[in-house]
């Protein structure tokens, strides 16, 4: 060191300035020669850590997922129990599809430590068919019989073959008969496990906050060490509820929270967030003017019909109501409502259905023998429906109707005093597809009134016979042809004007990774894959990212 001193000093001012140059650009090249050997040879891999906290206008009510039909409820249900087919090791049908027999993974468990075994599975079914329960998912199960074969086996028997069985499968939760077996089916809804959960999620219940009046402000989740799948990265998965979006959006802007679902259009002041992806994802659903001829005879025209639905212009409504965030449809089948792609393409290849053409609807209405013709359009009272209905009645003035009336109604009134009893004349309102490619729960003769869903009470011998066939034939080209018969059939008898397609929208931050749920039928599938979120992550050599 001492030496080292002696010849600098032994330089000159000029000698040494130029020194100190050369060593500088010569540590700056070494730095940067060796930031990018690092970044040549090693990667950004996830790591285990972090919170994130989703921001939720709602309250949870009971986190029962076989008992509610909440969507808080069924999101927090979605983290905290897994599905039936999750937890299956094998599944057999019958030649015939009307038996299954399933068998549960080994050594599965419950968070609190408890086997789960073939015992809660049937439970879970029994406590769903009991009327007593008022389960939402009592449709699916309605005629099955359920049989313990073993500890792990259990064998389900259907009164008919059903091709969407396995559907059922994933869309029901098990929950503990340790917790629940030796209470009364009707005071379940009164335990504090509905709150408190015992899970076999991905994630386990933590803890919440609520304040004095009793409103739950914070729910709080940590990663399931007993789960029978991947480990989840992040270490706290927090909910906080809301009562308004002005509110949730307050927070989202400061991080207090750092993701946000919606089935409604996002606003622009959220959407331009900074450091904020707004993703569209796809769903099986859709809006459309259902159109009752019994409540209003002169709907019975099928050239009235046909012309209402030409004069609407759908691509205004999805430029000025959704920006651009919704695709516009002329059919009951169209790509988001259906797993069996092969069958959607061949569906939608049939004719395209009623097109955009005002013109030759204003001279459809004039040539008609009722003049005057005056429409109600009940729809619920929600700003982007109310906005698109607006658009509607302008159109059908425009076309020559002598008088629109839009009648906007909360949503239970709207359940209650109109969908139950069908009194309506024309309905705007969306559906969702449960199983991809069933059209029996809005379109069969069958479900024409309440709890049904065919909200035209369409009534099509045909129709019924091809919804059938789609629900009980295993061989795929059948089912294609079938539903391509069935979407034609649909479209010619004109019982709907259908508008648009709307996505699931989930915003969240930039440093989110591995959230990637392609299609979801519900909300709360966008959880499908949430072992793999992460909010935290780390360089590592490239081949261990490999081993990783």
């Amino acid at each position: 060191m001492q030496s080292i001193k002696l010849i600098l000093k032994a330089f000159s001012p000029r000698e040494r300035f130029l020194l100190s140059v050369f060593s500088s650009f010569f540590l700056i090249t070494l730095i940067a020669i060796s930031a990018l050997t690092i970044q040549e040879k090693s990667v950004y891999v996830p790591v285990q850590g972090g919170v994130y906290a989703e921001g939720v206008i709602g309250q949870p009510i009971m986190i029962n997922p076989v008992l509610s039909d909440n969507q808080t409820d069924q999101d927090l249900s979605a983290l905290l129990f897994s599905n039936i087919f999750d937890l299956l090791s094998d599944t057999k049908p019958s030649e015939d599809g009307r038996e299954y027999t399933v068998k549960l993974k080994q050594d599965l468990m419950w968070d609190d430590g408890k086997s789960l075994t073939s015992d809660d599975l049937l439970f879970t079914i029994q406590t769903i068919q009991n009327p007593a329960s008022r389960s939402p998912l009592a449709k699916d199960w309605q005629g099955v019989s359920v049989e313990r074969v073993s500890q792990l086996q259990v064998n389900f028997s259907l009164p008919t073959p059903y091709v969407f069985f396995i559907e059922n499968l994933k869309r029901t939760r098990i929950i503990p008969k340790h917790i629940f077996g030796a209470v009364p089916v009707e005071n379940i809804t009164l335990s504090s496990y509905n709150l408190e959960p015992i899970g076999n999620g991905p994630y386990k219940f933590e803890s919440f906050s609520k304040r004095k009046d009793g409103f739950i402000t914070e729910y709080n989740l940590i990663p399931n060490p007993l789960f029978s799948g991947t480990p989840s990265y992040i270490e706290r998965f927090s909910f906080r509820f809301y009562t308004t979006l002005e509110e949730l959006a307050k927070d989202l802007k400061l991080r207090r929270v750092q993701g946000f679902g919606n089935t409604l259009p996002v606003s622009t002041e959220i959407e331009n967030l900074p450091r904020t992806i707004t993703e569209a994802v796809a769903m099986p659903r859709y809006y459309a003017i259902f159109m009752n001829a019994v409540n209003n005879p002169i709907l019975k025209d099928k050239n009235l019909r046909m012309a209402l639905a030409m004069t609407i212009d759908k691509e205004k409504i999805i430029k000025e109501v959704f920006r651009g965030n919704a695709r516009a449809i002329t059919s009951p089948v169209f790509s988001e409502l259906t797993s069996l792609e092969q069958a959607s393409q061949q569906a939608t290849s049939s004719p395209q259905g009623i097109l955009y053409d005002p013109e030759t609807a204003a001279r459809t209405i004039a040539s008609l023998k009722t003049k005057n013709i005056v429409l109600n359009l009940v729809i619920p009272e929600i700003p982007f429906l109310e906005k698109t209905a607006e658009s509607i009645k302008e159109d059908w003035l425009a076309a020559g109707i002598q008088e629109v009336n839009i009648f906007p109604l909360d949503i239970t009134v709207l359940t209650n005093d109109a969908i139950k009893t069908r009194n309506y004349d024309l309905l705007l309102f969306g559906n969702i597809y449960e199983n991809p490619g069933d059209l029996f729960p809005f379109w069969h003769s069958s479900q024409r009134f309440y709890p049904g869903l065919n909200l035209s009470l369409y009534q099509s011998t045909e129709a019924d016979k091809l919804i059938e066939a789609v629900r009980q034939k295993n061989d795929i080209g059948a089912q294609q042809e079938s539903l391509r018969r069935l979407n034609g059939l649909i479209m010619s008898d004109a019982p709907a004007t259908f508008l648009f397609s709307t996505p699931y929208f989930y915003t969240h931050t930039t440093n989110l990774g591995g959230f990637t749920p392609g299609f979801i039928t519900t909300p709360s599938d966008r959880f499908r894959n949430v072992e793999s979120w992460y909010v935290t992550k780390a360089r590592v050599l490239k081949n261990e990212a490999i081993d990783k």
